[in-house]
């Protein structure tokens, strides 16, 4: 075992028994602040029962007293002290709830005994208070005589009982709680032992682990150390185990080793250095060919840009200078100029939105207007424009896809001009379910296109040797158009060969638009 996982052991270990500890010594301030508690809640109670008991022995004295001698204060001192009763009880009641929120309902019963007391008081009270208001003489010996049972069984008897279950109760609770502290105690005690008995093993381990794992390897791993440093490279350092210091030896013998071989390549190495530095050179050589073309490409499109938009504002030009020389014109003459006026116009703003819609593509900037439509359905809208010889074939019953529809349509029809432009009579439009999506495909029975042209086909201003010397008009983004929109989607277009002659022009549509390329403006 390694070092590394030696010391975590060791200090996962160490970090247990802190936490432990912790853990052990809040436990024990816990449960000994509640014992602490419990004894405090137990004596006070205590101490109010007795004071229950005294306020009410000297209450019924006071009674026989006035029975006696006659009541000289008018019943003041027996109010007084049917007050102090009064106030022990709902303090011993109070401190009965404080228990019972504090260990749970094992406290009911004592509050139930208080009931009994309490009503055994009042009641006794009551009929103390009819006796010594009874003053007639001739019934004061059978008062007396009442009074004097009262004293004997119900107080001395009844109250003192319920007095005394009350205190042992108190006593017996208190007992408790010292016993479950002292046993709770002994058990804190036991735990910290085996904890400091394991911290002293830790302490241990990690010590001889030092000594035999760290301290004598890395004596020896100096001494080989200090040999290779005296050019000693056939000396080895001598170390075993799977430790980082042993793994650190078997690298410096392997050094050792290498250095010595290095030494008797360094003349290969530097021919081999030399073909590689030839090599970078051809690589940058290829590199700044690259951007000379680039750079050609990008020359030529501001050209071919140039040349496309010099067309149609030329017509503009002209029908605007015929329009304005010469002699009035008719109504009919003048409109007939803006009309051609603003189709160039219109043919020019499709250009450049063209042009922007592919370079917004390439930037990352897409915006689209997604909808969730039945692609079939869009398909044949789309292709009914150019009428019924054009049919649309699939086996698929619906095909649900969120698009921006108006840039979909502009795909099928761009497609379906470039194949009725540049192939054959014979146009075929298919839509088929592939793993991710769908496939548009629009085929002709045409010349098709070259290998080498069918990627050159999607760059802009691009026009293939089955076009360029057959037909003069088409400004070449009509397929880099298609591109673009299929990749705003998250599809891509293509071209292949046709089976049995022709070429296909294929768009790939996802199921759903990546949210990346999707823009609400």
């Amino acid at each position: 075992m390694s070092i590394a996982n030696l010391l975590r052991i060791l200090a996962a270990i160490m970090l247990i028994v802190a936490l432990s500890g912790s853990a052990l010594a809040y436990w024990t301030a816990q449960r000994a602040a509640f014992y602490n508690e419990r004894i405090n809640l137990a004596h006070e109670s205590y101490e109010v029962h007795l004071q229950l008991s005294g306020n009410t022995y000297q209450l019924f004295k006071q009674y026989g007293d006035a029975m006696l001698i006659g009541d000289r204060d008018e019943g003041r001192g027996e109010a007084e002290l049917i007050r102090l009763i009064r106030e022990n009880i709902r303090s011993i009641r109070y401190l009965i709830g404080q228990e019972i929120e504090l260990v749970g309902d094992e406290e009911v019963e004592e509050l139930e005994l208080l009931s009994q007391i309490e009503r055994k008081i009042e009641g006794l009270i009551t009929r103390f208070e009819i006796v010594r208001t009874d003053t007639a003489f001739d019934r004061f010996e059978r008062n007396w005589t009442g009074l004097s049972v009262m004293l004997d069984d119900e107080i001395d008897r009844d109250f003192h009982s319920m007095i005394n279950a009350a205190l042992d109760e108190e006593l017996e609770e208190v007992e408790a709680t010292r016993a479950a502290a002292d046993k709770h105690l002994q058990t804190a005690n036991s735990v910290a032992f085996f904890l400091v008995l394991l911290a002293l093993s830790v302490s241990a381990g990690a010590l001889w682990i030092y000594t035999r794992q760290i301290l004598r390897p890395m004596s020896h791993l100096m001494e080989g150390v200090s040999a290779l440093a005296e050019g000693k490279f056939g000396q080895r350092i001598a170390l075993k185990g799977r430790s980082e210091i042993s793994a650190i030896g078997g690298v410096m013998n392997t050094m050792a080793a290498m250095v010595e071989a290095r030494t008797k390549s360094l003349t290969s190495q530097n021919t081999e250095l030399e073909e590689a530095v030839r090599s970078r050179t051809a690589e940058l050589e290829s590199l700044l060919t690259k951007s000379r073309v680039a750079e050609d490409a990008r020359r030529q499109m501001l050209a071919d840009v140039s040349h496309e938009l010099r067309t149609p504002l030329t017509i503009i030009q002209g029908e605007s200078d015929v329009a304005l020389r010469g002699a009035d014109k008719t109504v009919e003459e003048y409109r007939e100029a803006l009309r051609r006026t603003r189709e160039t116009a219109r043919h020019t703003n499709l250009l450049v939105n063209d042009l922007l819609f592919i370079s917004r593509e390439e930037a990352g900037q897409t915006r689209l207007k997604l909808e969730r439509v039945d692609l079939k359905q869009l398909l044949s809208d789309a292709v009914g424009v150019f009428g019924p010889d054009i049919p649309v074939i699939t086996d698929l019953e619906t095909a649900e896809v969120s698009v921006d529809v108006s840039r979909v349509r502009q795909c099928v029809a761009a497609m379906i001009q470039n194949a009725r432009r540049y192939g054959g009579p014979e146009i075929i439009v298919r839509l088929v379910r592939t793993a991710t999506g769908y496939r548009v495909c629009v085929e002709d029975d045409g010349p098709g296109l070259p290998d080498d042209e069918k990627e050159k086909a999607f760059e802009r201003f691009f026009r293939g040797s089955n076009a360029a010397d057959q037909y003069e008009d088409g400004a070449g983004l009509g397929l880099p158009v298609v591109r673009s929109i299929a990749r705003a989607h998250g599809g891509n277009a293509l071209l292949q060969d046709r089976d049995g002659g022709g070429l296909s022009s294929i768009m790939e549509l996802p199921v759903s638009t990546p949210l990346r390329v999707v823009s609400q403006s």
